[in-house]
């Protein structure tokens, strides 16, 4: 009986009094945290789900691209940065020269110049566009402008002559609200899935791409247009995106992290000039 006393006794003494070896362990556990994981009422809004690259985009991407191009059209800041990309990116226009050397290792300076007449001729907008309105170094502008505005854009490849083009080639240009994201079609090849309007293969590359003939925004069609989607083989799409994990089906616009702050900044100077508007109209007499 004694001997069961001595060991209640000691059990209520260790519970008051934990081993300076469990307090010591549990402090270097505490002490081998990294700061950023830390956890308290500073950090409670801080994130803590795992997701992946493309469960991000899926739930963010069409509302980011929308107010992208919101304050791209109407905040001047933004407008500037987007001309400043391209203007540094393209300038005017990518040009080419061509380089065939005879046998001797010498420029073909016949052949040379035959390609760069041809070369000039394709890149004008009727040969090269396939909607004849874009020179080639306008589509070049307009790539970069719209990898900046809207995070990534598609260029088709046709290969047929368009106006009086000796080439048979002509590109299409494609903004990516008409790539379809809102729901996945079935994929064609039972091992390939669609994520986010990109038909993959298991290694995620891209198979095929799924795109509307109308962008979902236009403005009233006619009766007779109907919107259709089409299953566009990878090798005749050229996707510019900036991949920033792996896998990352689409591309977000790059000014996705200033998109509130140049927001608040539009707002904040209509707001300080309204009330300077309204002050310049207080007039006082004194008699």
């Amino acid at each position: 009986i004694m001997s069961l006393v001595r060991d209640i006794i000691n059990v209520i003494r260790n519970r008051n009094n934990p081993p300076r070896k469990i307090i010591a362990g549990m402090s270097t556990a505490a002490l081998r945290t990294y700061a950023g994981a830390k956890s308290s009422r500073l950090t409670q809004g801080f994130g803590n789900i795992q997701t992946s690259a493309d469960s991000e985009i899926s739930s963010s991407l069409r509302v980011l691209r929308a107010r992208s191009r919101e304050v791209i059209r109407d905040a001047g800041y933004a407008k500037r940065a987007k001309a400043l990309v391209v203007d540094n990116v393209i300038g005017a226009g990518i040009g080419m020269q061509a380089q065939v050397k005879t046998t001797r290792g010498e420029l073909n300076q016949r052949i040379n110049a035959d390609i760069e007449t041809v070369w000039e001729e394709w890149c004008k907008a009727k040969n090269c566009h396939t909607g004849g309105a874009l020179h080639f170094h306008d589509i070049e502008r307009f790539i970069v402008g719209q990898w900046f505005e809207a995070g990534e854009v598609l260029i088709r490849k046709h290969y047929r002559a368009f106006g009086d083009s000796p080439v048979p080639f002509a590109l299409e240009v494609i903004e990516p609200e008409r790539l379809l994201d809102e729901f996945q079609p079935a994929a064609v090849d039972p091992s390939a899935k669609v994520r986010l309007g990109v038909e993959m293969n298991s290694f995620f590359r891209p198979v095929a791409y799924w795109i509307r003939s109308i962008h979902p925004g236009d403005i009233q069609r006619n009766s007779w247009e109907t919107d259709r989607i089409e299953r566009v083989p990878a090798d005749q799409i050229i996707h510019i995106r900036m991949i920033e994990r792996w896998p990352q089906t689409r591309g977000i616009p790059w000014l996705h992290t200033a998109l509130r702050k140049i927001y608040d900044m539009d707002g904040y100077t209509e707001a300080e000039i309204t009330r300077a508007r309204a002050e310049a109209n207080i007039i006082g007499a004194l008699k």
